[in-house]
Protein backbone atom coordinates (compact mmCIF):
# COMPACT_ATOMS: atom_id res chain seq x y z
CA UNK A 1 0.00 0.00 0.00
CA UNK A 2 3.02 2.46 1.02
CA UNK A 3 4.64 1.66 -2.76
CA UNK A 4 1.60 2.45 -4.38
CA UNK A 5 1.27 5.95 -2.61
CA UNK A 6 4.53 6.49 -3.31
CA UNK A 7 4.30 5.76 -6.62
CA UNK A 8 1.29 8.22 -7.47
CA UNK A 9 3.25 11.02 -5.51
CA UNK A 10 5.73 10.60 -8.26
CA UNK A 11 3.54 10.20 -11.32
CA UNK A 12 1.83 13.59 -9.95
CA UNK A 13 5.48 15.37 -10.12
CA UNK A 14 5.81 14.34 -13.43
CA UNK A 15 3.93 16.90 -15.55
CA UNK A 16 5.55 20.27 -13.36
CA UNK A 17 8.47 18.54 -13.56
CA UNK A 18 8.03 18.42 -17.46
CA UNK A 19 6.57 22.00 -17.63
CA UNK A 20 9.54 23.86 -15.72
CA UNK A 21 11.95 21.55 -17.87
CA UNK A 22 10.36 23.10 -21.59
CA UNK A 23 10.30 26.27 -19.87
CA UNK A 24 13.63 26.16 -19.07
CA UNK A 25 15.16 24.91 -22.25
CA UNK A 26 13.17 27.52 -24.54
CA UNK A 27 14.68 29.93 -22.28
CA UNK A 28 18.27 28.52 -22.85
CA UNK A 29 17.10 28.68 -26.22
CA UNK A 30 16.84 32.47 -26.61
CA UNK A 31 19.34 34.43 -27.80
CA UNK A 32 20.59 37.02 -25.67
CA UNK A 33 20.04 40.11 -27.00
CA UNK A 34 20.65 44.19 -26.72
CA UNK A 35 18.30 46.43 -29.07
CA UNK A 36 17.47 49.90 -29.97
CA UNK A 37 14.72 51.75 -31.32
CA UNK A 38 14.97 53.16 -35.28
CA UNK A 39 14.35 57.08 -34.51
CA UNK A 40 14.00 60.21 -36.93
CA UNK A 41 15.76 63.00 -36.36
CA UNK A 42 17.85 65.80 -38.89
CA UNK A 43 21.64 64.50 -39.87
CA UNK A 44 24.21 66.58 -40.90
CA UNK A 45 25.68 64.56 -43.96
CA UNK A 46 29.62 63.92 -43.50
CA UNK A 47 31.62 61.67 -45.29
CA UNK A 48 34.78 60.53 -43.07
CA UNK A 49 37.55 59.01 -45.34
CA UNK A 50 41.61 58.77 -45.71
CA UNK A 51 43.15 61.30 -47.79
CA UNK A 52 46.51 61.84 -49.15
CA UNK A 53 48.15 65.10 -49.11
CA UNK A 54 49.93 66.42 -52.23
CA UNK A 55 51.93 69.37 -53.52
CA UNK A 56 50.14 72.04 -55.69
CA UNK A 57 53.07 71.88 -57.66
CA UNK A 58 55.68 69.97 -58.38
CA UNK A 59 59.12 70.62 -60.74
CA UNK A 60 61.96 68.56 -60.63
CA UNK A 61 64.92 70.74 -61.64
CA UNK A 62 67.49 69.60 -63.83
CA UNK A 63 70.45 70.80 -65.40
CA UNK A 64 70.60 71.94 -69.36
CA UNK A 65 74.43 71.89 -69.63
CA UNK A 66 76.96 69.37 -68.97
CA UNK A 67 79.73 70.41 -66.44
CA UNK A 68 81.08 70.67 -63.05
CA UNK A 69 79.22 71.89 -60.23
CA UNK A 70 80.47 74.60 -58.70
CA UNK A 71 78.44 76.23 -55.93
CA UNK A 72 75.24 75.86 -54.44
CA UNK A 73 73.29 78.90 -53.34
CA UNK A 74 70.97 77.83 -50.97
CA UNK A 75 70.21 75.64 -48.29
CA UNK A 76 68.11 72.01 -48.26
CA UNK A 77 64.54 72.60 -47.25
CA UNK A 78 65.05 76.31 -47.42
CA UNK A 79 61.87 78.31 -49.29
CA UNK A 80 63.12 79.89 -52.41
CA UNK A 81 61.34 81.83 -55.34
CA UNK A 82 60.92 82.08 -58.48
CA UNK A 83 63.95 83.25 -60.49
CA UNK A 84 66.22 82.50 -57.36
CA UNK A 85 69.89 81.37 -58.07
CA UNK A 86 69.91 77.68 -56.67
CA UNK A 87 73.11 76.22 -58.64
CA UNK A 88 76.61 77.30 -60.94
CA UNK A 89 78.06 75.41 -63.04
CA UNK A 90 81.48 76.18 -64.34
CA UNK A 91 80.87 78.80 -67.27
CA UNK A 92 84.51 78.76 -68.59
CA UNK A 93 84.07 76.37 -71.74
CA UNK A 94 80.49 78.24 -72.70
CA UNK A 95 82.49 81.65 -72.16
CA UNK A 96 85.04 80.19 -74.50
CA UNK A 97 82.63 79.17 -77.01
CA UNK A 98 80.99 82.38 -76.92
CA UNK A 99 83.84 84.08 -77.79
CA UNK A 100 84.84 81.61 -80.66
CA UNK A 101 81.48 82.16 -82.11
CA UNK A 102 81.31 86.03 -81.54
CA UNK A 103 85.09 85.84 -83.76
CA UNK A 104 83.53 83.76 -86.18
CA UNK A 105 80.72 86.13 -86.70
CA UNK A 106 82.78 89.06 -87.00
CA UNK A 107 85.17 87.34 -89.59
CA UNK A 108 82.03 86.24 -91.90
CA UNK A 109 80.71 89.84 -91.86
CA UNK A 110 83.79 91.86 -92.43
CA UNK A 111 83.91 88.78 -95.70
CA UNK A 112 79.95 89.82 -96.61
CA UNK A 113 80.81 93.52 -96.64
CA UNK A 114 83.72 93.11 -99.24
CA UNK A 115 81.56 90.53 -100.99
CA UNK A 116 78.53 93.59 -101.15
CA UNK A 117 80.95 95.81 -102.50
CA UNK A 118 82.17 93.78 -105.19
CA UNK A 119 78.66 92.80 -106.20
CA UNK A 120 77.88 96.97 -106.27
CA UNK A 121 81.20 97.26 -107.82
CA UNK A 122 80.63 94.67 -110.70
CA UNK A 123 77.35 95.65 -111.57
CA UNK A 124 78.60 98.77 -112.68
CA UNK A 125 81.10 97.42 -114.70
CA UNK A 126 79.17 94.67 -116.36
CA UNK A 127 76.63 97.78 -117.72
CA UNK A 128 79.88 99.12 -119.22
CA UNK A 129 80.69 96.00 -120.63
CA UNK A 130 84.36 95.74 -118.62
CA UNK A 131 83.21 92.65 -117.19
CA UNK A 132 81.45 89.46 -117.97
CA UNK A 133 77.75 89.07 -116.64
CA UNK A 134 79.10 85.61 -115.44
CA UNK A 135 81.50 87.29 -113.13
CA UNK A 136 78.71 89.66 -111.75
CA UNK A 137 76.89 86.48 -111.27
CA UNK A 138 79.64 84.57 -108.88
CA UNK A 139 80.32 87.99 -106.91
CA UNK A 140 76.43 88.10 -106.29
CA UNK A 141 76.45 84.48 -105.71
CA UNK A 142 79.30 85.13 -103.07
CA UNK A 143 77.82 88.06 -100.97
CA UNK A 144 74.35 86.05 -100.58
CA UNK A 145 76.23 83.02 -99.27
CA UNK A 146 78.07 84.96 -97.03
CA UNK A 147 75.07 86.54 -95.54
CA UNK A 148 73.71 83.32 -95.07
CA UNK A 149 77.03 82.55 -93.26
CA UNK A 150 76.56 85.49 -91.05
CA UNK A 151 72.67 84.82 -90.13
CA UNK A 152 74.25 81.26 -89.44
CA UNK A 153 76.88 82.87 -87.40
CA UNK A 154 74.51 84.80 -85.62
CA UNK A 155 72.06 82.39 -84.43
CA UNK A 156 75.35 80.37 -83.38
CA UNK A 157 76.31 83.22 -80.83
CA UNK A 158 72.66 82.90 -79.32
CA UNK A 159 72.93 79.72 -78.66
CA UNK A 160 76.38 79.88 -76.93
CA UNK A 161 74.67 82.62 -74.84
CA UNK A 162 72.28 80.81 -73.56
CA UNK A 163 74.04 77.83 -72.43
CA UNK A 164 76.46 80.36 -70.88
CA UNK A 165 72.91 81.29 -69.22
CA UNK A 166 72.21 77.78 -68.59
CA UNK A 167 75.04 77.40 -66.29
CA UNK A 168 73.58 79.50 -63.95
CA UNK A 169 70.63 77.41 -62.98
CA UNK A 170 67.26 79.15 -61.10
CA UNK A 171 63.93 78.49 -59.42
CA UNK A 172 61.21 78.05 -61.73
CA UNK A 173 58.72 78.41 -59.47
CA UNK A 174 58.46 79.67 -55.82
CA UNK A 175 58.23 75.97 -52.87
CA UNK A 176 59.98 74.65 -50.63
CA UNK A 177 63.48 72.91 -51.77
CA UNK A 178 63.99 69.08 -51.05
CA UNK A 179 67.09 67.25 -50.77
CA UNK A 180 70.10 68.28 -53.45
CA UNK A 181 70.96 65.72 -55.17
CA UNK A 182 74.30 66.84 -56.29
CA UNK A 183 77.50 68.10 -54.57
CA UNK A 184 79.57 70.74 -54.97
CA UNK A 185 82.73 69.26 -57.54
CA UNK A 186 80.55 66.89 -58.97
CA UNK A 187 80.04 66.82 -62.73
CA UNK A 188 76.44 67.03 -63.92
CA UNK A 189 74.96 65.75 -66.84
CA UNK A 190 72.62 67.76 -69.28
CA UNK A 191 69.27 66.48 -69.16
CA UNK A 192 69.80 63.88 -66.76
CA UNK A 193 67.47 61.05 -65.76
CA UNK A 194 67.14 62.56 -61.91
CA UNK A 195 66.78 66.06 -61.18
CA UNK A 196 69.22 67.79 -59.27
CA UNK A 197 66.57 69.28 -56.39
CA UNK A 198 62.43 68.87 -56.35
CA UNK A 199 60.46 72.11 -55.23
CA UNK A 200 57.25 71.69 -53.86
CA UNK A 201 54.48 74.32 -54.12
CA UNK A 202 53.06 74.03 -50.09
CA UNK A 203 51.05 76.59 -49.99
CA UNK A 204 48.30 76.23 -51.38
CA UNK A 205 48.41 72.40 -51.30
CA UNK A 206 45.95 69.39 -52.03
CA UNK A 207 44.74 66.71 -50.44
CA UNK A 208 43.09 63.78 -52.40
CA UNK A 209 40.75 61.62 -52.07
CA UNK A 210 37.88 59.15 -53.15
CA UNK A 211 34.49 58.46 -52.23
CA UNK A 212 31.83 55.67 -53.51
CA UNK A 213 30.13 56.42 -55.82
CA UNK A 214 26.88 56.26 -54.00
CA UNK A 215 27.46 60.09 -52.74
CA UNK A 216 27.91 61.37 -55.97
CA UNK A 217 24.91 62.95 -56.65
CA UNK A 218 24.73 64.51 -53.54
CA UNK A 219 28.89 65.63 -54.23
CA UNK A 220 27.84 67.32 -57.48
CA UNK A 221 24.30 68.77 -56.08
CA UNK A 222 25.88 70.24 -53.14
CA UNK A 223 28.96 71.69 -55.25
CA UNK A 224 26.75 73.02 -57.41
CA UNK A 225 25.06 74.63 -55.24
CA UNK A 226 28.22 76.61 -53.99
CA UNK A 227 31.81 76.16 -52.08
CA UNK A 228 31.52 72.60 -50.26
CA UNK A 229 34.03 72.69 -46.94
CA UNK A 230 36.09 70.17 -46.62
CA UNK A 231 38.39 69.85 -43.36
CA UNK A 232 41.63 67.81 -42.93
CA UNK A 233 43.53 66.31 -39.97
CA UNK A 234 46.63 64.73 -39.65
CA UNK A 235 47.59 62.31 -37.07
CA UNK A 236 48.33 64.09 -33.96
CA UNK A 237 47.71 67.63 -35.47
CA UNK A 238 44.37 69.99 -35.80
CA UNK A 239 41.83 69.71 -38.55
CA UNK A 240 42.59 72.05 -40.87
CA UNK A 241 39.70 73.57 -43.41
CA UNK A 242 39.58 73.54 -46.74
CA UNK A 243 37.39 73.39 -50.11
CA UNK A 244 35.79 71.16 -52.90
CA UNK A 245 38.04 71.97 -55.93
CA UNK A 246 37.74 69.15 -58.06
CA UNK A 247 35.33 66.50 -59.17
CA UNK A 248 37.19 64.01 -61.62
CA UNK A 249 35.31 63.29 -64.43
CA UNK A 250 34.77 59.19 -64.22
CA UNK A 251 33.87 56.87 -61.88
CA UNK A 252 37.13 54.13 -61.12
CA UNK A 253 35.59 51.16 -62.51
CA UNK A 254 37.76 48.87 -60.27
CA UNK A 255 36.90 50.25 -57.16
CA UNK A 256 33.42 51.89 -57.32
CA UNK A 257 34.90 55.22 -56.27
CA UNK A 258 35.19 59.20 -57.62
CA UNK A 259 38.48 60.57 -56.92
CA UNK A 260 37.88 64.84 -55.24
CA UNK A 261 40.33 67.03 -54.52
CA UNK A 262 40.28 69.73 -51.72
CA UNK A 263 42.32 72.84 -51.90
CA UNK A 264 43.46 74.60 -49.05
CA UNK A 265 45.74 77.38 -48.26
CA UNK A 266 47.94 76.26 -45.50
CA UNK A 267 49.65 78.85 -44.35
CA UNK A 268 51.23 77.45 -41.51
CA UNK A 269 52.23 74.55 -43.02
CA UNK A 270 50.34 72.21 -41.03
CA UNK A 271 49.81 69.90 -43.83
CA UNK A 272 52.79 68.66 -45.63
CA UNK A 273 53.25 66.22 -49.34
CA UNK A 274 52.60 62.64 -48.52
CA UNK A 275 50.75 62.65 -45.31
CA UNK A 276 47.59 60.72 -44.65
CA UNK A 277 45.35 62.69 -43.33
CA UNK A 278 41.26 61.83 -42.25
CA UNK A 279 38.97 63.99 -44.41
CA UNK A 280 35.73 64.91 -43.33
CA UNK A 281 32.99 66.16 -46.31
CA UNK A 282 30.27 68.32 -45.39
CA UNK A 283 27.23 68.01 -48.15
CA UNK A 284 24.49 69.66 -45.78
CA UNK A 285 21.69 68.52 -43.13
CA UNK A 286 19.50 65.50 -44.53
CA UNK A 287 15.98 66.11 -42.96
CA UNK A 288 14.21 63.46 -40.89
CA UNK A 289 16.03 60.60 -41.53
CA UNK A 290 15.65 57.12 -40.39
CA UNK A 291 18.66 56.84 -38.33
CA UNK A 292 20.32 53.39 -36.27
CA UNK A 293 23.84 52.92 -34.27
CA UNK A 294 26.07 51.39 -37.17
CA UNK A 295 27.03 48.54 -35.19
CA UNK A 296 23.15 47.33 -36.04
CA UNK A 297 24.00 46.71 -39.75
CA UNK A 298 26.21 43.86 -40.94
CA UNK A 299 27.50 43.31 -44.24
CA UNK A 300 26.63 40.22 -46.25
CA UNK A 301 27.50 38.79 -49.57
CA UNK A 302 25.51 41.23 -51.55
CA UNK A 303 23.55 43.73 -49.60
CA UNK A 304 23.64 45.11 -46.20
CA UNK A 305 20.88 43.72 -42.92
CA UNK A 306 20.00 43.80 -39.62
CA UNK A 307 17.97 42.12 -37.09
CA UNK A 308 14.60 43.54 -36.12
CA UNK A 309 13.34 42.06 -32.83
CA UNK A 310 9.34 41.96 -33.48
CA UNK A 311 6.57 42.04 -30.98
CA UNK A 312 6.78 38.31 -30.35
CA UNK A 313 10.59 38.91 -29.60
CA UNK A 314 11.82 36.39 -32.55
CA UNK A 315 14.25 37.71 -34.62
CA UNK A 316 13.54 39.26 -38.29
CA UNK A 317 16.02 39.66 -41.24
CA UNK A 318 15.79 42.80 -42.63
CA UNK A 319 17.92 44.45 -46.17
CA UNK A 320 18.51 47.64 -45.77
CA UNK A 321 19.94 50.73 -47.87
CA UNK A 322 22.61 52.60 -46.26
CA UNK A 323 22.94 56.08 -47.45
CA UNK A 324 25.89 57.01 -45.09
CA UNK A 325 27.48 56.82 -41.87
CA UNK A 326 28.20 59.43 -39.06
CA UNK A 327 29.52 59.41 -35.40
CA UNK A 328 28.52 56.03 -35.70
CA UNK A 329 25.09 56.10 -36.64
CA UNK A 330 23.48 55.16 -39.96
CA UNK A 331 21.55 56.86 -41.88
CA UNK A 332 19.07 53.90 -43.64
CA UNK A 333 17.61 55.16 -47.03
CA UNK A 334 15.68 51.86 -47.39
CA UNK A 335 14.27 48.78 -45.48
CA UNK A 336 13.63 50.27 -41.84
CA UNK A 337 10.71 52.42 -40.09
CA UNK A 338 11.09 54.67 -37.13
CA UNK A 339 10.27 53.05 -34.24
CA UNK A 340 11.43 49.64 -34.94
CA UNK A 341 13.50 47.67 -32.59
CA UNK A 342 17.36 46.55 -33.70
CA UNK A 343 19.52 44.69 -32.68
CA UNK A 344 22.67 46.00 -31.64
CA UNK A 345 24.79 43.08 -29.42
CA UNK A 346 24.29 38.95 -30.13
CA UNK A 347 24.15 39.08 -33.63
CA UNK A 348 26.54 36.37 -33.98
CA UNK A 349 24.11 33.59 -32.91
CA UNK A 350 20.77 35.08 -34.74
CA UNK A 351 19.06 33.27 -37.57
CA UNK A 352 15.77 34.34 -38.92
CA UNK A 353 12.70 33.02 -36.18
CA UNK A 354 15.46 32.77 -33.61
CA UNK A 355 13.24 33.96 -29.86
CA UNK A 356 15.34 36.27 -28.35
CA UNK A 357 16.42 37.19 -24.70
CA UNK A 358 16.10 41.25 -24.78
CA UNK A 359 18.22 42.48 -22.37
CA UNK A 360 19.67 46.12 -21.36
Amino acid sequence: MKRLVYLLAVLCLLPAACSDGGTSAKKRDAAPVSVIAAERRDVERRLNVVGNVQASATVGVKTRVTGELLAVHFREGDDVKEGQKLFTIDPRPYEAALREAKARLAKDQAQLIKATEDMRRYGKLVGDGYISREAYDQAATDAASLRATVQADKAAVESAALQLQYCTITAPMSGRAGAIQADRGNMIKANDTDPILVIDTLEPIYVSFAVPESHLSAILERYAAGPVPVSATPAGGRAVQGTLSFIDNSVDTRTGTIKLRGTFENHDRALWPGQFVQVRLSLGTLPQAVVIPAVAVQAGRNESYVYVADAAATAQYRKVRVDFEADGAAVVGEGLEPGERVVVKGQVRLAPGVPLDIRK
